[in-house]
């Protein structure tokens, strides 16, 4: 029974290994305007996107037991770290010094009081294994999976996001890769 025990608390425990990161038109970490998500971004990990203008990222589903380093990256993908900054005992943080390209982050430990040590890489000197987003959404709140779409539809669809369009302004050939809310 206490084996059985342990196996479900360690898998209840590996099931929470990532967040989500947006990269967010509007500042302030308003989704008005749309912008790009990487759901179930990996530590040591970025969610870059290799041009356009972000004013803002957010960070959230975040456990509130860990202690993390998040970054935003300027510069196309996820280039030089621009901002840096910390989460622990928070479910979601937002980053507003913008212009971002790029959402990054890794575990930090805890050696003593006041003292903070990076585990693995992607710190602001380090490099980040890049990843492309997997959602983009709308002004409105409608989600797309971009995940498999042709590099000139996802062109397209981004610069509809980017002049402020909703969904009644989106052309039908998107509507295969609409994510029901």
């Amino acid at each position: 029974m206490q084996l059985l025990n342990l196996t479900v608390l360690l898998g209840l425990t590996a099931s929470v290994s990532a967040i989500d990161a947006s990269l967010r038109v509007r500042g302030n970490c308003d989704s008005r305007s749309g912008g790009h998500t990487c759901t179930n971004l990996n530590p040591n990990t970025c969610c870059g996107v290799p041009s356009g203008s972000y004013s803002s990222l957010v960070f959230y589903a975040v456990p509130t037991n860990w202690f993390i380093e998040i970054r935003g990256h300027e510069g196309g993908n996820c280039g030089r770290v621009k901002t840096v900054d910390t989460i622990s005992g928070a479910t979601e943080k937002c980053l507003t010094n913008g212009p971002y390209t790029g959402a990054g982050y890794s575990f930090l430990s805890r050696k003593r009081e006041g003292e903070q040590v990076q585990e693995g890489a992607c710190s602001a000197s380090g490099t980040c294994t890049p990843v492309k987003p997997d959602q983009l959404f709308l002004a409105d709140g409608q989600k797309y999976n971009i995940v498999d779409m042709d590099a000139g539809l996802l062109e397209e669809l981004t610069g509809l996001m980017e002049n402020g369009s909703i969904t009644a302004d989106i052309p039908e050939v998107f509507k295969a890769f609409e994510i029901s809310a």
